[in-house]
């Protein structure tokens, strides 16, 4: 393609600053059999129902140094907040407990330049599920499982062609969402053309 028909293609090339991912990747994480001591008022539960009310993901420093091929062993920590609901025989709420937690670290390999910039670490978890739980004398424990999404990206300038600017369309209603899977869904999917 001849320089001239490139430019009536891409009239304009502008330099946009923008977080460059450098590396992606995800874990399915299973945690069982996470226990919590259940207080007196307790007493006489018999079942168990969790419902997980936060995860937070965050890089642990320092990272280790990058190795030639620019990889680096990075540490995330995660924190899991949840409450439970204990049942007597009946199926009736004995009690509540609020505000558990429990956390645990994981390592994973990443491509994390140190140089000329160093790149930042984002971690997610978007997909989690809690239970079955058991109440086991004086303790409940539950298992949970958990999606954990790492990237590494740092901002850069990028040269490229552009048509001009985005303009939004009307938004679409959003279909419910199924259970669980992991990665989940990440990123929408392309809309088809329209024709007028």
């Amino acid at each position: 393609m001849e320089t001239q028909d490139v430019r009536k293609l891409f009239p304009e090339t502008v330099c946009i600053e923008v977080p460059k991912v450098y590396d992606f990747c995800f874990q399915a994480e299973r945690r069982e059999n996470v226990c919590f001591d259940l207080p007196e008022d307790c007493e006489g539960g018999v079942s168990a129902e969790c419902k997980i009310t936060n995860v937070s993901c965050n890089e642990v420093l320092p990272r280790s140094e990058p190795d030639e091929r620019g990889r680096a062993n990075v540490v995330v920590a995660i924190q899991v907040t949840l409450k439970i609901k204990i049942r007597d025989a009946c199926g009736d709420v004995v009690c509540k407990l609020s505000d558990l937690s429990f956390g645990f670290t994981k390592t994973v390999s990443l491509c994390a330049p140190a140089t000329p910039f160093p790149t930042t670490v984002v971690c997610d978890v978007p997909n989690f599920a809690c239970g079955p739980c058991l109440v086991l004398g004086n303790q409940v424990c539950c298992n949970f499982d958990l999606c954990i999404v790492i990237q590494s990206l740092a901002v850069v300038k990028l040269l490229v062609p552009s048509f001009g600017f985005c303009v939004p369309h009307l938004c679409e209603s959003v279909s419910p969402v199924g259970p669980f899977v992991c990665p989940p869904e990440l990123f929408p999917q392309p809309c088809g053309p329209k024709c007028d």
